[in-house]
């Protein structure tokens, strides 16, 4: 752009990509569910069916790195469950998003809706 780097040129540039708010756990699951095609209740849920399991455990791992709220509180945004389950789910995430390209592609894509609300 041959123009002097400056506070206001780095702003401009950086606006689409530096988030001004922080992420909510409303927003994570109000995305996930939305983008899963399940109820937010079914995330919040009891239920272990598999079509509310994957969007659970993705809940929760989204919570943990956008948000940074800490194990027991997950568990509790997602229907009162143990720290240990929202451990096994963020460990199996991680390792579904470094050697499925599904599960990956599934990750960028709900980030993205994520950060463009």
């Amino acid at each position: 752009m041959n123009a002097a780097l400056s506070v206001d040129l780095a702003t401009n540039v950086l606006q689409d990509i530096v988030r001004q708010q922080p992420i909510t756990a409303e927003q994570v699951l109000s995305v996930v569910a939305d983008y899963y095609h399940v109820d937010l209740a079914d995330l919040t849920g009891r239920s272990r069916s598999k079509e509310n399991v994957l969007p659970r455990q993705m809940a929760m791992y989204l919570l943990r790195e956008e948000t940074g709220a800490s194990l027991p509180q997950i568990g509790d945004i997602v229907g009162g469950r143990d720290h240990t389950t929202v451990m096994y789910a963020h460990e199996k995430m991680t390792e579904e998003i470094e050697t499925n390209d599904t599960r990956r592609r599934e990750t960028l894509a709900i980030r993205e809706r994520l950060y463009k609300q």
